[in-house]
């Protein structure tokens, strides 16, 4: 019965989500009898979920990282195939001369059909050709936005006016091509790039029942929504760190406002700035403001280096460990060191990620 069961999902699945086939024809005379690598661009806030590469393996080709990507062990011709759930933005790799760092190549579209792409060199610039309708549309996006994205810095803060002006550009090209996946894949890019913003929400239904009804597009969904309902405005949710207890919306009816600091033994800003949050705590303990700290580590080791970090800062509010990871899940926290301010309530007022120099403007302003 369980069996017949696992049967009826995945033809369910299937049938509701079915898979693209691709098959890419690689040539790559510089790096014959060395391996090229297959991924997706680098990425945040669970955007590597939305990817999955099903490559058909033979002794030249694997799938790597839980079918994020493949490995290409390159010979004179190259065949990758396989199915995709949707047109998916990937790059080449390869090890550069020192072995420590990777040469990348520009972003293409692995997209149905047969795509026919030349590597020329070790600079990794690519050739495209066959039908590349996906990837033309991509070229033509860009060029679009060319003006738009020269203002915007990757994984840094940006003028919320500049993303806004890039989502109404998008908004433009979406009304005109509903079906593009370039498009909605640039929405998807600037939420890991930039951070969340409501226009991202305001664009996803122009786009058409084709692009709507892909498993990329409704996991995409799933992904805004919880940026949405986490974000300034909503709602802390429940974390559960085992052993060591929980956070619920009733505790933090005590406080007039509680700090949630996200961070991890690994990020040197974190430890570097803890001095000033101890400062800010000193200042504001007995003026009704709480601390919270999550650290995103579960080995003993790194628990452990954890207490003598707060142990050596004279730090004296609570720090849970996350080991169950339920904080990057629930609210799809992409780094740290991320400050979260949160009123009686349990409503978020504040979302501050990479640094704390706005935090006192925020809480004075809050208290008063």
């Amino acid at each position: 019965m369980k069996k017949t069961s696992q049967i009826l999902l995945l033809l369910i699945s299937s049938f509701v989500f079915p898979q693209k086939q691709f098959t890419i024809e690689l040539t790559a005379p510089a790096f014959e009898k060395d391996s090229l690598l297959l991924v997706p661009p680098s990425s945040s806030r669970n955007i590597l979920s939305l990817y999955n590469l099903n490559v058909q393996p033979d002794k030249s080709v694997s799938s790597i990282a839980n079918a994020k990507g493949a490995l290409i062990r390159i010979q004179p011709q190259n065949t990758i195939s396989g199915t995709i759930p949707c047109p998916l933005p990937m790059m080449f790799l390869a090890p550069k001369e020192d072995a420590k760092s990777f040469s990348q190549s520009k972003l293409f579209f692995i997209e149905e059909g047969l795509l026919k792409i030349k590597i020329n060199d070790q600079d990794l610039s690519l050739v495209l050709s066959g039908d590349a309708s996906v990837n033309n549309d991509y070229n033509t996006l860009k060029e679009y936005l060319l003006e738009a994205d020269g203002k915007l810095k990757p994984f840094e803060k940006n003028d919320p006016a500049d993303i806004e002006s890039k989502g109404k550009l998008l908004q433009a090209y979406i009304k005109k091509h509903p079906g593009s996946y370039p498009a909605f894949w640039e929405i998807v890019n600037d939420l890991s790039k930039y951070g969340f913003y409501k226009i991202y929400l305001n664009n996803l239904p122009l786009f058409s029942n084709k692009v709507k009804t892909s498993s990329c597009f409704k996991n995409f969904e799933k992904i805004l929504s919880l940026e949405n309902s986490t974000d300034v405005g909503g709602s802390f949710p429940e974390i559960n760190f085992g052993s060591e207890g929980k956070i619920t919306k009733a505790g933090f009816a005590d406080y007039k406002i509680t700090l949630v600091d996200y961070w991890s033994t690994a990020c040197k800003p974190c430890i570097q700035e803890l001095p000033e949050l101890v400062k800010m705590y000193e200042k504001y303990k007995d003026k009704g403001v709480n601390f919270i700290s999550i650290a995103d580590d579960r080995t003993q080791q790194r628990i452990d280096l954890g207490h003598k970090i707060f142990k050596e800062n004279k730090v004296l509010w609570k720090n849970y460990f996350d080991i169950n990871k339920e904080f990057p899940r629930k609210l799809n926290a992409a780094g740290y060191p991320l400050f979260i301010l949160v009123d009686r309530n349990g409503k978020i007022i504040s979302r501050e990620l990479g640094g704390q120099e706005n935090l006192e403007t925020i809480i004075e302003q809050y208290l008063k």
